[in-house]
């Protein structure tokens, strides 16, 4: 219920962000005016979204996206940047753990949920499809993975992290290449709305 709230929260500073200002987020309008050092407070404030990234259960998503809109332009570019670093976190932690129990439930958690994947909603299908794809197209299943709605079941980005690490599927450079793309989904949207504004 939190996470839920958190998500339309963030949801509505992202609108606000990109529709009612000048594209300028609150924070970084402050720091501005203030005129404090504020590319070292964008970049510590990152910074602890990735640890928090790679922590599965993490409402961490929700925060990034509100760290973009209380940011701006620098924030959304920050934050996706940052993204893939925190995933590779959760996938070193992954891989370096990989006898861990805890880790082993996680992996009993996301089969569990692939299997009672059986409605047709697109999250769903789209579950189905990344866990048919796991094998034979880990890269693939990996990008539908961090894209899926209610990704949160299996722990986010750092249960996905995690598991992925542990699966020994992936090398850890290509790992973060395919990441790029997969989660700047969110923030070239907000980019494009920030920038497509008419000037006046």
């Amino acid at each position: 219920m939190i996470r839920r709230l958190l998500a339309w929260v963030a949801i509505a500073a992202m609108i606000w962000l990109v529709f009612f200002t000048d594209g300028q987020g609150l924070v970084m309008r402050w720091l501005g005016a203030q005129d404090q050092p504020h590319v070292w407070i964008v970049l510590g404030t990152a910074l602890v979204y990735a640890i928090a990234l790679s922590v599965p259960f993490l409402p961490a998503v929700e925060l990034g996206w509100l760290v973009m809109a209380a940011f701006g332009p620098i924030g959304i570019l920050t934050i996706w940047a940052a993204t893939p670093l925190g995933l590779l976190l959760a996938f070193s932690i992954g891989y370096w753990l990989r006898e861990w129990p805890q880790l082993q439930r996680l992996q009993q958690r996301f089969e569990a949920r692939v299997a009672a994947a059986i409605s047709d909603r697109p999250g769903d299908r789209m579950l189905r499809f990344a866990s048919d794809k796991l094998a034979s197209h880990p890269y693939i299943a990996l990008a539908i993975l961090v894209n899926t709605p209610g990704n949160w079941l299996i722990g986010g980005g750092g249960g996905i992290g995690l598991l992925a690490g542990a699966s020994g599927l992936y090398h850890p450079l290509k790992f973060v290449l395919v990441l790029i793309p997969a989660t700047g989904v969110v923030a070239v949207l907000m980019l494009v709305g920030v920038y497509s504004r008419p000037v006046g």
